[in-house]
């Protein structure tokens, strides 16, 4: 009796299929992966020019703060103030004024430390 050989054409036709699909996965994922380090390269080539930035800015800050509370004594128990409730509505206005620059001042570190490399 002659036996028939076996026609292995389709599980060979399979396999280099699901060998076709692999490398495009690889090439894929080695695709993205130097993508995502191209951009983490460029954001650490600019990270220390954004932390002068934000050094510059949270140093005017300071500068703003320190001046406020020179500013707010000068108003609040200055000449022009006559009672104790046009005072407080002056410690409130300042006081206003140095929250929302603290607030600034926290966004911004913020950011930076969010988009550290």
């Amino acid at each position: 009796m002659e036996t028939k050989p076996r026609n292995y054409s389709a599980p060979l036709w399979l396999i280099v299929i699901l060998l076709i699909l692999v490398l495009g996965s690889n090439l894929y994922t080695i695709f993205t992966t130097y993508q995502a380090n191209q951009i983490e390269s460029q954001r650490a080539a600019t990270y220390s020019e954004r932390v002068v930035a934000v050094q510059e800015i949270l140093d005017d800050h300071r500068e703003l703060l320190a001046n406020l509370m020179t500013d707010y004594h000068e108003d609040a128990y200055g000449e022009n103030v006559d009672r104790i409730a046009e005072q407080q509505l002056v410690a409130t206005e300042y006081q206003l004024l140095a929250l929302q620059a603290i607030a600034l001042q926290n966004g911004l570190v913020i950011e930076l430390l969010a988009a550290a490399p």
